[in-house]
């Protein structure tokens, strides 16, 4: 009955309290690693070439030229990163007498006693097998493809018949750079300095810019104007910070 079942659940002994449960390990730590490196660059820009595409002299050259850059390297792998570059740069156009198959003196437009200048983009990216040296400092080799674009302002023309304008032209290339570079930490994990240094081929026949153009002379005569160089090769050497992610 109802009465017994009662007694017999209060002569049970008592159980034990369960003990608490225990602490919750704590999470664990993955290990860090270079991931993603994120920079700029000052740039000192070299182009070759002083010839146009049939190989005959253009009596004017690219000079060297100080421009800026950006940069990101993705480590794919522990020993290969993968990079992408921006390079930009103006270069004074060096001209000697009868350059553009012109007599008369050329400047740009419309500054009237500047030197005419090429205004030049690199881009593209590169494969870096990585080298080690230290917990702080590691050195690679790079191989890659990018995309160069050249373009030159106008000219001005000064003769004693007048003055008459050289239009704007452009020119683009496919590189291959090849190159070679060093960083160290100098904030570890953190702030990273580096140089590279890069050679490349430039492949292709440029645009408008590597062939004869036109323009319009002072006694309103078509005159022939002469093509800039055909450009082979960049040497491009880079100095620059990076923020590792």
């Amino acid at each position: 009955d109802a009465g017994s079942g009662q007694d017999a659940a209060a002569a049970e002994p008592a159980r034990p309290p369960r003990p608490p449960l225990p602490p919750a390990p704590p999470p664990p730590r993955l290990p860090w690693g270079r991931h993603l490196e994120i920079g700029a660059d000052v740039a000192l820009v070299n182009r070759i070439g002083a010839r146009d595409i049939d190989g005959n002299p253009t009596r004017l050259r690219l000079k060297p030229a100080i421009g800026l850059g950006l940069h990101a390297r993705w480590e794919i792998l522990d020993h290969l990163r993968f990079s992408a570059f921006f390079v930009h740069a103006e270069h004074e156009l060096a001209l000697a007498p009868g350059a553009l198959a012109q007599p008369g003196s050329i400047t740009a437009e419309p500054r009237e006693d500047g030197a005419p200048s090429v205004r030049t983009i690199a881009l593209g990216a590169r494969f870096a097998p990585t080298l080690p040296l230290s917990e702080r400092a590691r050195s690679w080799l790079s191989v890659g493809i990018g995309y160069d674009r050249f373009y030159v302002g106008r000219m001005r023309v000064a003769e004693p018949a007048g003055v008459f304008t050289i239009r704007e032209r452009g020119a683009s290339y496919v590189e291959i750079p090849l190159g070679v570079g060093m960083s160290f930490d100098l904030v570890q994990d953190w702030l990273t300095i580096e140089l590279e240094t890069t050679g490349a081929f430039l492949l292709g026949r440029g645009g408008d810019a590597t062939r004869e153009g036109q323009a319009i002379d002072a006694q309103g005569r078509r005159r022939a104007v002469g093509p800039l160089p055909q450009t082979r090769g960049s040497f491009i050497q880079t100095l620059g910070l990076s923020l590792v992610l």
